[in-house]
């Protein structure tokens, strides 16, 4: 390869995507700092040429004048994408970009049509497109609308977590009708079930806390650095189950459970130490250890009459008194409507 042809590659590759610019007076700079020699009128010429085949564009509202690529430009990369890294950036904007930062997804965007363009390009026996048309991630339960989040709260939010920066918030708890100011040290966030949880301390406090991004009105990045508590650990948080609503520690469950959520469970163990064994009665005895917590009692009691706790105590006479409800609710036949 010519040495023209490696400076003017490089000098390519330098040129940012808009809105960014970069004036031929850094550009210069940048490609002697790369040991490319060569004038700024050389540099201008080149980007004359250029600009006529590929989307370059030339801001000359103002000197010094600014190159950059067309925002929607195609990423153009030697080698080109090749099938597997496509397939892996059209996993990232399917599962991903929920979670990435709003200026981020706009670097990728490129990317991300690129990848589309490659997959489909790709040849089958039946001329159809192949892997991206026919798999699909689902979750289980009804799909609910997730929440709107302000679209500068979460911006603003993803730098400080960035940057590791203190937050000034305006949070409205559940069942308050006015929004309070905090300021807040952001410590991880966790996309769970459509909702994005920001784990935090409030500033001069160490008790870990848990805010909604969709509660938030206001959010600013602070120039204050963010202060985490000693020895914090975000998967050692979630491990704990603050994110499923703990409620104590670990407990000794023991129920009776039907063959349809023992073959379940026989599939998928809730722990290493599960044990189910049949019985007479077309019911089987699960016995496990597990974390008392609120998600895992919602789970329980949507197995309803397939499941029959036995142990804790103090569990399976909360699942009376809810059953004694529940009948009691629907005894009478008749619907109660207000009004």
């Amino acid at each position: 390869m010519s040495e023209t042809l490696m400076r003017q590659w490089q000098m390519l590759r330098l040129v940012p995507r808009s809105p960014s610019k970069m004036a031929t007076t850094e550009l210069k700079q940048r490609l002697a700092d790369e040991g490319f020699e060569v004038t700024q009128r050389t540099i201008q010429r080149d980007l004359m040429t250029f600009s006529s085949i590929f989307p370059l564009i030339c801001d000359d509202r103002e000197k010094p004048f600014g190159w950059s690529w067309m925002s929607d430009a195609d990423v153009m990369d030697i080698p080109g994408m090749d099938s597997h890294t496509a397939l892996a950036f059209y996993l990232a904007r399917e599962h991903l970009e929920p979670l990435l930062p709003v200026s981020t997804v706009k670097h990728l965007r490129p990317h991300f049509e690129s990848a589309k363009h490659v997959l489909d390009a790709i040849k089958t026996d039946s001329g159809a497109p192949a892997w991206k048309d026919k798999v699909r991630v689902l979750h289980r339960g009804p799909k609910l609308m997730p929440p709107a989040i302000i679209t500068e709260v979460q911006e603003q939010v993803y730098e400080a977590l960035l940057l590791n920066r203190q937050l000034a918030v305006s949070y409205k708890s559940r069942g308050y009708e006015k929004p309070k100011d905090y300021e807040i040290n952001p410590l991880g966030l966790v996309l769970k079930d459509g909702l994005f949880y920001l784990v935090c301390t409030f500033s001069g406090y160490e008790d870990v806390r848990l805010l909604t991004l969709h509660r938030m009105s206001v959010a600013r990045k602070l120039d204050i650095p963010c202060h985490a508590p000693a020895g914090f650990n975000l998967d050692a948080y979630i491990s704990s189950g603050e994110l499923d609503f703990a409620i104590g520690g670990d407990i000794k469950l023991k129920a009776r459970i039907s063959k349809q959520v023992a073959f379940h469970l026989e599939e998928r163990p809730l722990h290493a130490d599960q044990s189910l064994t049949p019985s007479d009665d077309d019911f089987w005895l699960l016995e496990v250890t597990v974390q008392d917590t609120s998600e895992l009692r919602w789970w329980l009691m949507g197995f309803g009459d397939q499941v029959e706790i036995l142990e804790p105590f103090e569990i399976r006479q909360e699942f009376g008194e809810i059953a004694r409800a529940m009948t009691n609710n629907y005894k009478s036949g008749q619907v109660k409507a207000n009004g």
